[in-house]
């Protein structure tokens, strides 16, 4: 099955690789100084978007040569005891975890997000998913906002990582 990638309008997708690293680290670090609570978002290492790229789960937009946005997918089975199912004692076979979503300052409201959205939910259902999952700041309304007009629903709010409250979401691809 031939899966239509979503393009927002002027950017370019393609699969992240290491050579793309330096520059995800850059883009962290510039979203979360703009972000209203640098709390919202828990800052990845440089090993951990290496990892993402080797492994192919690491997706960018580009605006010319420039990285607008990137995300990354994960399966649940690979993330073992990190998977958000695992966390909230839900399957983890079968399940997705969308983490780490950028998108530079000067690109939002450009559909960005809502793109990623589309792409590992098809990525997902083409690989035997049955949900995608993904956690959100309680206070970072327009992230989670984006992921509830796509489908994903509330399981519950609990402490994350380091402590930091975060609403777990999921998107259910399957009916059992």
């Amino acid at each position: 099955m031939q899966i239509r990638y979503p393009q927002p309008e002027g950017l370019t997708l393609r699969l992240l690789t290491l050579e793309d690293v330096p520059a995800m680290l850059a883009l962290q670090e510039t979203v979360m100084a703009a972000l209203e609570d640098p709390a919202w978002y828990y800052p990845s290492e440089e090993w951990e978007f290496a990892s993402a790229t080797v492994d192919g789960e690491a997706w960018g937009y580009f605006d010319g040569d420039t990285l607008a946005g990137f995300a990354e997918m994960t399966p649940g089975e690979k993330r073992g005891e990190h998977s958000y199912a695992k966390k909230l004692g839900l399957p983890v076979e079968g399940s997705y975890d969308f983490h780490d979503v950028m998108v530079a300052p000067a690109m939002r409201r450009r559909g960005v997000q809502t793109a990623f959205l589309s792409l590992f939910t098809a990525l997902a259902r083409q690989n035997g998913g049955n949900a995608v999952y993904c956690t959100v700041d309680p206070g970072n309304g327009a992230s989670w906002r984006n992921f509830e007009r796509f489908g994903y629903r509330v399981v519950c709010t609990m402490p994350a990582y380091d402590g930091r409250m975060r609403r777990f979401y999921r998107l259910v691809l399957t009916e059992n």
